[in-house]
């Protein structure tokens, strides 16, 4: 198995490197012609780490401690966050005005649905009041809330009042143009109620009855954070892809991946149990075909770890394997995207006996690394890709072209190698290799799939004629590589970063004054 950038790399090698040095072509016997010229093109030692290529946020090369290579594609969605519960919070805390009539009363604040609040924290929104005194003597009002705490502080406004004349409006403690800023403010809501305290004394200290138009009125209320049985939610995620493009370039054969896996790792600081629903989980393959991958896991979901102090963070980490799904017959249906979308339901039992938290900073986000351990089979893996040609454009009355190719392969793969000269309007109008394929001989490997030794190929590759001149006119090449491991693709071999691939291009063009 080569990767796509190795087979890229190796086109590149062949097309555009120049070298200091240039295989010996002194072997080949001194000709008639007059002139003869040989053209240095690819001297190069290279590993798979070597040629690989750029390495982005999506795509990751490692290397075991035995050396063995594993090609890693990831994707990671962007956060999920708590609003569900917040917004119908703060619906019901856009505007709530609460007319008082006793000394202690409770005004409902058990959240919407099944969500059970005990505790809150305020992040903005304003408090106002209206305090009248409609008795023919001074008054000294107090209103408290006795369960908000601002910094351990209850929340509570006092202030005296004089007698009223019984004409006119009474005298009354109000805050309309200064209303109190609640952010910060800690409310606990016992027995789902927000608790209101008031009283109005006369001088002698004596309890009075509440007045019309005494009221609280709360406004616009947001909150920071909010504890007690938060009740069984969807969160939605949100939908993504990622790109394996291992295959971009396949036309042909089979592969086959040892252990390849998906993981997927979420990472949550909702301080509530909740259940990774998979709604979706597929790879799209070359041909445009859809595969689902199957597994208890995705029937059934998993369960999510959670943190138990608010602003800690905990991850699972999920791995569909060969063992738990269908995942080694998926990935080698030469995937070229996974879709992917996964859920998070919390409280999935609807147990009321399990209170947690939320903040309005708190997520869970999902990624996804798709696992191509370089440890398998392929058999007639066939890449293609094609590059310009213009090594004769400075040769005059050219007579004949000799190409030598040689390897020094380490991989334990073969490779058969296919070329075509094609014109500017694409027609074939060479072959070169005559027409004989030219295999990169891949080592013998071990039992443990390891190459234990060198294999050395050269093969020349003469045009003159016809021939010659139609390469003359080529606008292009076009090289095909059909890979297979060792023996056809028989016994699986392993890929590792100290294999080295030395790959000698030269060509003699031989020229008559």
């Amino acid at each position: 198995m080569l990767h796509r950038y190795a087979c890229l790399s190796l086109l590149a090698l062949l097309s555009f490197a120049c070298t200091d040095s240039l295989e010996d072509l002194t072997e080949i016997e001194e000709t008639r012609y007059s002139a003869e010229f040989a053209l240095p093109i690819v001297d190069s030692r290279v590993s798979l780490t070597d040629i690989v290529g750029e390495i982005g946020e999506d795509f990751a090369v490692t290397v075991d401690p035995d050396g063995l290579l594993r090609f890693r594609y990831s994707g990671e969605v962007p956060a999920v966050g708590p609003d569900i519960v917040f917004d119908r919070l703060e619906q019901i805390a856009q505007g709530v005005v609460i007319p008082l009539t006793r000394n202690r009363q409770g005004a409902p604040f058990a959240g919407v649905g099944d969500v059970d609040v005990d505790t809150v924290r305020i992040s903005g929104g304003t408090a106002l009041y209206n305090l009248p005194n409609v008795y023919d003597e001074p008054v000294s009002v107090t209103l408290s809330l006795p369960e908000a705490r601002l910094n351990g502080v209850p929340f509570s406004v006092t202030g005296d009042l004089p007698a009223y004349s019984g004409s006119g409006e009474p005298p009354t403690l109000a805050n309309p143009d200064a209303p109190i800023q609640m952010a910060g403010y800690a409310l606990a809501v016992p027995e789902d109620s927000l608790y209101i305290e008031y009283s109005i004394r006369d001088m002698d200290g004596n309890e009075l009855p509440v007045p019309e138009r005494t009221i609280l009125a709360l406004e616009n209320l947001t909150f920071s954070f909010v504890s007690g049985y938060l009740g069984t939610e969807l969160y939605q995620g949100i939908r993504d892809t990622v790109e394996v493009d291992f295959f971009d370039d396949y036309l042909e054969g089979d592969i086959f991946f040892v252990d390849p896996t998906v993981t997927l790792t979420l990472t949550s600081s909702f301080g509530l149990p909740a259940l990774a629903q998979v709604e979706v989980l597929q790879v799209v393959d070359v041909e445009g075909n859809v595969i689902p991958i199957t597994g208890p896991a995705i029937t059934n979901g998993f369960d999510f770890d959670f943190p138990r102090i608010p602003g800690n963070q905990r991850q699972t980490v999920f791995t569909f394997n060969s063992q738990n799904s269908n995942i080694d017959e998926v990935l080698s249906a030469r995937p070229v995207a996974l879709d992917y979308l996964v859920n998070a339901e919390i409280n999935p039992d609807g147990d009321v006996g399990i209170t947690g938290f939320l903040t309005d900073s708190s997520f869970y986000t999902a990624q996804v690394d798709v696992e191509l351990p370089l440890f398998g089979n392929a058999s007639d893996f066939t890449l293609r890709d094609t590059f310009d040609l213009d090594i004769m454009d400075d040769f005059d009355n050219v007579e004949d072209i000799t190409f030598r190719l040689t390897t020094y392969n380490e991989i334990p793969i073969d490779i058969r190698l296919r070329g075509t000269f094609v014109d500017a309007d694409g027609n074939a109008v060479a072959d070169l290799t005559n027409g004989e394929s030219f295999i990169l001989r891949a080592p013998d490997v071990d039992g443990n799939g390891d190459p234990v030794s060198e294999v050395r190929n050269s093969e020349d590759f003469a045009f003159d004629g016809a021939a010659k001149d139609a390469i003359l006119g080529a606008d292009r090449l076009i090289v095909e590589f059909d890979i297979s491991t060792t023996n056809g693709g028989g016994p699986f071999v392993r890929i590792t970063d100290d294999q080295d691939l030395r790959l000698l291009l030269g060509a003699k063009v031989g020229v008559r004054n």
